[in-house]
C-alpha cells in the first residue's frame, strides 16, 4: 500500500473566486503544492479520500485539472472549523478504491492491442472510460468497410487479453520526450490528443528502456505499448481475469467495448458457465430422443385413461429452455459466451417445434381415428349421441376437429372431454345439435380435473333429455 503523502494548501477556490480560507460546510476545490490523488484524465475517473490537517478531515469527492492545476473538490465536515491557506495536510488517497480502477486501466491498453491484432490496424481509440467496476472503450470500426463484429471475433479478443494476464506480465513505466516516444514501433496513442513533453510511455512485457533504446525493432508491434498517465497494476497477474460483456456500435463507425476484471470477471465467467450447463442439459434431448416421445406419444397420448401421457416429462427440460433464455438475455456474462448460448437455446426451440408439430399432427390424426370409430359403436348401439373421454392434453385443435369429423361423418352429436394432469384442467369440445357456438361447436374449460367424471356423467344425463 502506497504511503500517504505530506503536502501545504497554497489555494482555495469557491467556484468563482480564490479565498485565504473556507469553513465547515463549504463545498470547495484545494490546490495543493504537491498531491498523491489522481485528477480525472485520459478515460479514467478520479481518486477519492481525504485531506487531513489539524483543522480536521476535509472529503475529497472529485478531482478534476483547471488551468493547469489539480483541484481537489469536496468539503470539511463534522463541527465547525476553518481551514486556510498554507495549512499543512496529509493526502490519503482510497487505495482500495484505486486497487479497483487500475487492473481495469491496465486492460483497457491490453484490449486496444488485441483490437488490433483481430480486427486489424485500422483500429484507432475513440475514448475510454475507467471506473472502479468497469472499463469501456471506444474504437474505430465500420461493419460496411472493415466487416461485422462476430461472436468468434470476441471470443478471439477476450482469449488476447486473459492470455497476457495468465503469462503475468510486468507492467513497465518511463517518461521520454514525446519525440523519442512517438518513434516507438506499435506504440498507440490516442488520435487528436495533446500529449504533454516528457510524455509517461506504459508497456506491458518490456522495459520501456529497451523500446527507446531499439525503437524501430519489428519485435515491439506484437506488446502493448501506449502514451498513459494513468493509474496501473504493476503485473498482469493481478487483473486476474478478463471478461468482454458488450460489443455495439454508438456511432457511424464506432463501435464500443464494455468489460470487467478481477473478482467481476470471474463471477461473469461463472454464471456464464452455469447457463451454458443449463442448456446443454437440455440438449441432451437430440433428435433420436424426441423420436423417441414420437413413439411414446403413439401408445400412451389416445387412450381413454386418466394416466398423464409419458412424453409430456421428456419435454421438462426443453421447456425450461424459455426461462433460461429470458435469463441469458438479462445476465451478464461474456458476449461470446452469450452468444453461443442464444445459438443453442435457437436450436434447441427450433427442435422442441419441430416435434411438437409432428405430435400435434398425431394428435390430430388418432383423436379423429377414436373418436369416428366410437361414434360407429354409439350408432350400432342405437345411440343418438356420445359422451367420451380421449386423453391428448389440452390440444383443443385436435379436440375440435375429432368433433367437426363426427358430425361431418356420422351426423352424430358428440362430446369429448380430455385432461391434462400437469396443469390440473381440462379441456372439452361438443357439436351437433347442442353445439351453440361458431361452426355449431362450443367450447369450455375446468381447472379441477377430479371433476371431469361427474361433468361427463351430467352431460350424459342431459343429452339423454334433450336429444332422445
Amino acid at each position: 500500500m502506497p504511503e500517504d503523502h505530506e503536502s501545504v494548501i497554497k489555494a482555495i477556490y469557491t467556484g468563482s473566486e480564490f479565498v485565504e480560507s473556507a469553513t465547515t460546510g463549504d463545498d470547495v476545490g484545494i490546490v495543493l503544492e504537491s498531491t498523491s490523488f489522481y485528477a480525472e484524465q485520459g478515460g479514467q475517473i478520479f481518486d477519492i479520500g481525504s485531506l487531513d490537517g489539524p483543522f480536521g478531515s476535509f472529503q475529497v469527492c472529485n478531482v478534476q485539472i483547471f488551468g493547469g492545476f489539480v483541484l481537489h473538490i469536496g468539503s470539511l465536515s463534522g463541527v465547525t472549523v476553518k481551514f486556510s491557506v498554507r495549512d499543512k495536510v496529509t493526502c490519503k488517497v482510497d487505495y482500495d478504491r484505486r486497487g479497483l480502477i487500475a487492473p481495469n486501466h491496465t486492460c483497457t491498453h491490453m484490449l486496444n492491442y488485441a483490437l488490433r491484432e483481430v480486427l486489424g490496424n485500422h483500429v484507432d481509440q475513440k475514448g475510454s472510460i475507467v471506473l472502479p467496476e468497469k472499463l469501456r472503450f471506444d474504437f474505430s470500426h465500420d461493419p460496411n468497410r472493415d466487416g461485422a463484429i462476430n461472436a468468434d471475433h470476441l471470443r478471439k479478443i477476450e482469449s488476447i487479453v486473459n492470455e497476457q494476464i495468465k503469462s503475468e506480465l510486468d507492467v513497465y513505466s518511463k517518461e521520454a520526450t514525446l519525440a523519442e516516444a512517438k518513434r516507438i514501433n506499435g506504440l498507440r496513442a490516442v488520435f487528436g490528443e495533446v500529449y504533454p513533453d516528457p510524455v509517461r510511455v506504459v508497456a506491458i512485457g518490456k522495459k520501456v528502456e529497451d523500446l527507446l533504446a531499439d525503437p524501430e525493432n519489428i519485435e515491439w508491434s506484437s506488446i502493448s505499448s501506449e502514451l498513459c498517465g494513468g493509474t496501473h497494476i504493476t503485473n498482469t497477474r493481478e487483473a486476474r481475469a478478463f471478461a468482454l460483456l458488450s460489443e455495439e456500435g454508438i456511432a457511424k463507425g464506432v463501435r464500443r467495448i464494455t468489460a470487467v476484471t478481477t473478482e467481476s470477471a470471474l463471477k461473469a465467467m461463472e454464471l456464464g458457465g452455469q447457463l451454458l450447463k443449463e442448456v446443454d442439459d437440455a440438449s441432451k434431448l437430440e433428435v433420436c430422443l424426441l423420436e423417441k416421445l414420437l413413439f411414446y406419444s403413439k401408445l400412451f397420448c389416445f387412450k381413454a385413461s386418466p394416466v398423464v401421457p409419458v412424453f409430456l416429462y421428456f419435454f421438462a427440460p426443453l421447456q425450461k429452455v424459455a426461462s433460461v433464455k429470458t435469463s441469458v438475455d438479462s445476465a451478464s456474462i461474456p458476449a461470446a459466451q452469450k452468444a453461443d448460448i442464444r445459438a443453442k437455446i435457437a436450436q434447441l426451440q427450433n427442435q422442441l417445434k419441430r416435434a411438437q408439430k409432428k405430435i400435434a399432427e398425431q394428435n390430430m390424426q388418432k383423436a379423429v381415428a377414436t373418436a369416428t370409430e366410437l361414434a360407429e359403436v354409439a350408432a350400432k348401439e342405437g345411440k343418438t349421441f356420445y359422451v367420451t373421454r380421449i386423453d391428448i392434453g389440452l390440444d383443443a385443435a385436435a379436440l375440435r376437429e375429432a368433433v367437426s369429423k363426427v358430425i361431418q361423418q356420422k351426423g352424430m352429436p358428440v362430446m369429448i372431454f380430455s385432461i391434462d394432469e400437469t396443469t390440473n384442467k381440462a379441456v372439452v369440445y361438443a357439436g351437433g345439435r347442442c353445439g351453440r357456438g361458431k361452426g355449431g361447436l362450443a367450447t369450455g374449460q375446468g381447472t379441477d380435473i377430479s371433476h371431469v367424471n361427474d361433468a361427463m356423467d351430467l352431460a350424459t344425463s342431459f343429452a339423454s333429455m334433450k336429444l332422445t
